[in-house]
């Protein structure tokens, strides 16, 4: 398992705007609990036709979908503890 700093996570996820392209993350919810989510990035497919009313990135989340619900779920980038992309494991350092 690599190590990544928390500030080269956005960095990261941004290789995956590709999408066909899955990648996993393991955060802790609102609510306490750790998820872990396979989710893809740059998808438009599920759109219902709102808009958001703020920049999701400006408050340090991130807007994906989850490939196993096929709803879109906010990732919050301070509470990323893992993250597989590529086949690569990486363990988040702050």
């Amino acid at each position: 398992m690599k190590k990544i700093s928390r500030k080269d996570i956005l960095r990261l996820i941004e290789e995956n705007r590709n999408p066909n392209t899955i990648f996993s993350v393991v955060f802790l919810k609102k609510n306490g609990e750790i998820r872990r989510m396979n989710c893809m990035l740059g998808v438009k497919k599920h759109l219902k036709g709102g808009k958001l009313k703020f920049n999701p990135l400006e408050r340090g989340y991130l807007v994906v979908l989850d490939t196993t619900k096929k709803a879109y779920r906010m990732i919050n980038l301070n509470t990323i503890s893992n993250i597989t992309s590529k086949g690569v494991e990486y363990n988040v350092t702050d």
